[in-house]
């Protein structure tokens, strides 16, 4: 079920006038949003819960699909707070969110060594020892639409609770598609 806020930034964001700041603020919000979102549910579908009493979780509820809430992206997310500014001709292109998921090779001892398994050959020895290992990278990207001329007018912007509702659509499979394939 989504929030008053959610509907709020989905369902009125298409009354604005295009180019109003009103609703450039609101596509700025979803558009954080689709960030935020895809940073989530990366981090819940990889990364190993801490061990311990788990303290009562947040959650977000954005695009219909809960999942927990964490504050460890909101200082690299800060960048695509103001997207409407980078859709501007002059503006400098954003970089692409990048997502690792990383493993991390614990310190071994004297008489363990790592080994790489592969079915259909026989074991080969690491050497030396990684850190980490980069098994998936995921990246989501700002990509603007050429502007348009005068000619173009009958081909008017796709209304924000459109790509809201698109956006419903991607992160189920997104969230599908986590749990479905391995990281490794």
């Amino acid at each position: 079920m989504a929030s008053d806020r959610e509907r709020d930034a989905a369902g009125n964001a298409g009354t604005g006038t295009p180019g109003s700041a009103g609703s450039a603020g609101k596509a700025d919000q979803i558009a954080l949003k689709f960030f935020t979102k895809a940073a989530l549910l990366v981090h819940h579908a990889r990364a190993t819960p801490p061990a311990g009493p788990h303290p009562p979780v947040r959650l977000d509820k954005w695009f219909n699909l809960e999942t927990p809430d964490t504050d460890a992206f909101r200082e690299h997310l800060r960048l695509y707070r103001s997207l409407s500014a980078a859709a501007a001709p002059a503006a400098p292109a954003l970089p692409p969110l990048e997502l690792h998921v990383l493993l991390s090779v614990p310190e071994l001892a004297t008489n363990q060594v790592l080994v790489l398994s592969d079915p259909a050959a026989p074991r080969a020895r690491v050497d030396p020892t990684p850190r980490l290992v980069l098994l998936e990278s995921w990246h989501v990207q700002f990509a603007p639409a050429p502007h348009r001329d005068a000619r173009d007018a009958p081909h008017a912007d796709v209304a924000l609770s459109t790509v809201y509702k698109q956006g419903i659509s991607v992160f189920r499979s997104m969230f599908t598609l986590l749990r479905v394939l391995p990281a490794w």
